[in-house]
Formats: C-alpha cells, sequence, structure tokens
C-alpha cells in the first residue's frame, strides 16, 4: 500500500473530524489532511484545489452522510456534476453511524465511493478502506 498526498474530511462532527485526524496521522497513510465542515465549504475547498494548484486534490474523501442543510448524497451529486469523478482519480468512502440499507443502494450509483466507514474511524476500517482502493484503482488500469 502506497502513502497517500492527501485526505479530504467532509463532516460536521467536530469531535469525529478530530479523531479521525487521529487516526489517520498514527497510521500515517498521507502527506496532508484537510477538513471542511459542511457541502458547500467541501465544494469550495476543491474547486479552488484544482483552479490554483496550492493544495493536491485529495486522493481519498471521507465524506459523512447526515450533515445539515446538505447531505453526503448532495455532495456526491455535485461533485459528479462538476466532473470532478471524470478529471480525478478520487475515491470516497461514506461515514455513517447507522446500517441503512438505503444508503448502501444508493452510494452503489456512484463509482468514487469505495465503502462505508461506520463511525469512529478505526486502524483496520482505515486499511479496508485503503485495500479496497488500491483493488479498484488495479481494476481500472487493468480496462
Amino acid at each position: 500500500m502506497y502513502k497517500l498526498n492527501h485526505i479530504l474530511i467532509i463532516d460536521d462532527d467536530q469531535i469525529n473530524n478530530l479523531f479521525s485526524q487521529i487516526v489517520l496521522e498514527d497510521a500515517d497513510v498521507s502527506s496532508m489532511v484537510s477538513v471542511c465542515h459542511s457541502v458547500p465549504e467541501a465544494l469550495d475547498f476543491l474547486r479552488a484545489a484544482e483552479v490554483t494548484g496550492d493544495t493536491a486534490f485529495p486522493d481519498l474523501i471521507l465524506l459523512d452522510i447526515s450533515m445539515p442543510s446538505m447531505d453526503g448524497f448532495d455532495f456526491l451529486d455535485r461533485y459528479y456534476a462538476m466532473g470532478y469523478n471524470e478529471r480525478h482519480q478520487t475515491f470516497i468512502s461514506m461515514f455513517t453511524s447507522s446500517d441503512e440499507q438505503d444508503y448502501l443502494q444508493r452510494a452503489r450509483q456512484y463509482e468514487v465511493v469505495v465503502g462505508f466507514i461506520t463511525k469512529p474511524l478505526s486502524i483496520p476500517t482505515l486499511n479496508n478502506i485503503l485495500a479496497l482502493q488500491d483493488s479498484t484503482r488495479a481494476e481500472n488500469k487493468l480496462s
């Protein structure tokens, strides 16, 4: 498994963000970790990363499903509408505090989604997500 350049966390839960950052730093899987607290903030962040190039576009996004005003699926819809899925090889894992089958079915519409993380993030869960990301990258190279 290689080290990622950039992981972006999108979650309105400050405590989960802090905990996730600690797990990511302890695991040493990324050179940079950024946090956005809402979908609009994250979309602005991605737009700036793509336009200015000051920040690397994320390799992995950890996306909360349940957020006020705009949720994780709203983010995915806009992510696709803006064409990021076509221009970047970013994968997205979705944070959830429940095990709702509806979420799993909806997420299958988006090929960039490589799994679900039940809060809080743990090293074994992170390793599973990174392994899924690696295998998906390998499959995409073969096709």
